[in-house]
């Protein structure tokens, strides 16, 4: 389609590095969803029906997923976007285009962020009326995984506002049509109306990538039998998702995070009959944060004895696996309880004070 073009603007100055001009954590990658509507004046109040489909529609990938920090979640923005992906200049002088956008703290799980990325151009071949976009602390990643075939012109401080997702593909805007950094309204509007795909080879690359998602993500998924008090049961019954805060807990833990897991007061442990076993989920990484780092259980918190061979042996790894997770959900929920956190978005505060056998998984 040929569009009429956009509102005239002065035209921004090449910009520097866009890792230069970036605030985002080392851990974070950033997202935005531009629909055609809302490039032309007045724009369109379908935004929220488009940002209902489109979570209905991504809803089947994760729904069951268990995300390293936090999930894919898109809000409803009319502000310019700042981000590594956008020149400095441009960001001050354009309009505000209304646009779905978020950000998604993946640590040191890569596929989350890759997961993510094959979100994008599935939401772009799925709704073909909407250009999308991603970077991360490093800017453009996903051209750092084409780095070798991409046009000579391309670097840092030439991609600002070039880059995009449209219709399942890799779109660059071109340097023969914008010898400066485009603005986020001129790069929006040529990707709308012209035929902007990457070269092949660059497509091939992330597609390569991006293989095997979003079932990939699935397998990415890993059950392990655990015995964890009760209480923690009933929090990763009814809400699985938490077992991220739990290991975040734990891995991160500081000395006095440690002084919280050394009492144990909101989610016990200090008898056997407060544990049962249960089959929790979680993402690879997650398990390997748990296994890779030693740590020796507070003393107020019952242990099978160690001992090898069959059955116990297994009992005890169970236990310490278990052990890790109640520890890191002790000292997160303090964390949160200092920070005024409490209960927000959890089932902690709804624990029944007298534990029941239904809450077993």
């Amino acid at each position: 389609m040929e569009s009429a073009g956009p509102p005239k603007q002065s035209t921004p100055s090449s910009s520097s590095s866009y890792s230069s001009s970036s605030r985002i954590p080392e851990d974070t990658i950033i997202y935005s969803i531009f629909p055609d509507s809302s490039l032309s004046p007045p724009p369109s109040s379908s935004l929220e029906s488009l940002h209902l489909q489109i979570s209905s529609h991504i809803s089947q990938f994760t729904s069951s997923y268990i995300w390293q920090h936090h999930p894919f979640r898109l809000s409803i923005s009319s502000h310019s976007p700042k981000c590594p992906c956008s020149s400095p200049s441009s960001s001050s002088s354009s309009p505000s285009i209304p646009h779905l956008c978020g950000a998604t703290r993946f640590g040191d799980n890569l596929d989350d962020e890759w997961f993510i990325a094959s979100l994008l151009f599935d939401i772009s071949e799925k709704f073909p009326s909407v250009t999308a976009r991603a970077c991360d602390a490093d800017g453009e990643f996903l051209l750092i995984e084409a780095a070798f075939h991409l046009p000579r012109w391309i670097s840092p401080s030439t991609t600002p506002n070039r880059v995009f997702i449209r219709r399942g593909a890799l779109c660059i805007v071109p340097r023969s049509r914008f010898p400066d950094s485009p603005s986020l309204a001129d790069a929006l509007w040529y990707i709308a109306g012209k035929e902007a795909r990457a070269p092949e080879a660059v497509q091939a690359a992330i597609r390569r990538r991006i293989k095997g998602y979003p079932e990939k993500a699935r397998l990415e998924m890993h059950r392990v039998r655990v015995r964890v008090p009760v209480r923690v049961a009933k929090v990763l019954k009814e809400e699985p998702c938490l077992i991220a805060l739990a290991v975040e807990g734990f891995y991160d833990r500081d000395v006095d995070s440690m002084k919280y897991a050394a009492k144990m007061e909101k989610f016990g442990g200090g008898r056997e009959e407060e544990m049962v076993r249960v089959s929790v989920r979680m993402s690879r990484a997650m398990y390997a944060q748990l296994v890779q780092q030693g740590f020796q259980a507070p003393r107020c918190y019952w242990m099978p004895e160690r001992r090898d061979g069959g059955g116990r042996r297994l009992e005890y790894v169970e236990a310490e696996l278990g052990m890790k997770i109640a520890c890191g959900m002790e000292m997160m929920y303090e964390r949160r309880r200092r920070e005024g956190l409490e209960g927000k978005g959890s089932t902690w505060e709804a624990l029944p004070r007298e534990p029941r056998e239904e809450w077993v998984l």
